[in-house]
């Protein structure tokens, strides 16, 4: 009784070139192992290499009649699609980290709670008109100390609060009106600025 003799390369991608899976999957699990360690040594990540591996076998199953073989092996076309692919996979991610190192940060901005609790302690207002602005919603104390005590903008303040610019001099408006009526007992000059 004869060793089972496995079939070389080119007699599986013969078979995978006729619609073979089995065979497909023999090659596959031939050279697996193979493609993944060059895959990971250049993209350093297992999901990375992962993907770049995947890629590489979708490419022999749909490119199976085009795949030339290297002294009987599948396995240098294979090595050279994984890293056309994991080469592909940096240069996305790079493009990617790029755009990511365009956009705003989160902490680059400012809380809005933040920011009017420092204009607050920054600033010289009394007690009663602290009281009176924690009585407001957050996003409209924010828009009186970035408008009335910090100058800004309605245009300004509506860039830094996320709020559409015509939503600003309304709630703006609201606000004041409400300061006006909390700060009626207080001197005449709160009444000058909230106008």
């Amino acid at each position: 009784m004869a060793g089972h003799v496995e079939p070389s390369d080119a007699e599986l991608l013969f078979r995978v070139s006729r619609g073979d899976e089995g065979a497909y999957r023999d090659l596959i699990h031939r050279h697996e192992a193979s493609c993944y360690r060059v895959a990971l040594a250049m993209t350093r990540t297992t999901w990375d290499a992962e993907e770049a591996v995947g890629s590489a076998f979708a490419e022999l199953w749909r490119r199976r009649d085009r795949v030339r073989l290297v002294d009987e092996s599948v396995r240098p076309w294979l090595l050279t699609v994984v890293s056309f692919a994991a080469k592909n996979q940096l240069r996305g991610l790079g493009r990617y980290r790029r755009l990511l190192a365009k956009v705003p940060r989160e902490d680059a901005v400012p809380d809005h709670a933040d920011e009017v609790a420092r204009l607050l302690d920054g600033a010289v207002i009394g007690r009663e008109v602290r009281d009176a602005l924690a009585r407001l919603r957050a996003v409209d104390a924010a828009l009186v100390v970035l408008c009335l005590v910090e100058g800004l903008t309605m245009r300004e303040a509506a860039l830094a609060t996320g709020v559409p610019e015509g939503t600003v001099k309304s709630r703006l408006s609201r606000a004041k009106a409400r300061l006006r009526q909390d700060l009626a007992h207080v001197a005449p000059a709160v009444q000058e600025v909230t106008e």
